[in-house]
């Protein structure tokens, strides 16, 4: 079997004020649930639309490859396929998990996709 050398593309598809603190800015929230609470779900999918187009590129797919790495683990909640009743996400994820998938391909990476919060 070979080995894995991958990269976990933290805050690609989902995240947190740990990880994306200017994407918090000096609200209260500390995850994505509670900060589509706090905007509402225009001025959030505003907000993560703008963050998910930008915060990986190909080049980072093509550093992570050049790096020896083979495989991109890419965390994906629930609620970019399924939202619950209530739930104050917002979708809009999908096609930039293609475009990376994509990216991915383009540079000789497999991607591992890692349902979080899965029910």
């Amino acid at each position: 079997m070979p080995l894995w050398y991958y990269r976990l593309l933290t805050g690609m598809r989902m995240t947190a004020a740990w990880i994306s603190p200017s994407l918090f800015g000096s609200g209260s929230a500390v995850d994505e649930y509670n900060l589509c609470r706090q905007l509402g779900k225009t001025a959030c999918r505003q907000k993560l639309s703008q963050h998910w187009a930008t915060f990986y590129t190909e080049e980072d797919f093509k550093q992570i490859a050049g790096a020896g790495l083979n495989h991109v683990r890419i965390p994906l909640g629930y609620w970019a396929v399924s939202p619950l009743n209530g739930d104050p996400y917002v979708q809009g994820q999908i096609a930039h998990l293609d475009k990376a998938i994509s990216w991915a391909g383009a540079h000789g990476l497999k991607v591992w996709i890692d349902l979080h919060g899965g029910r």
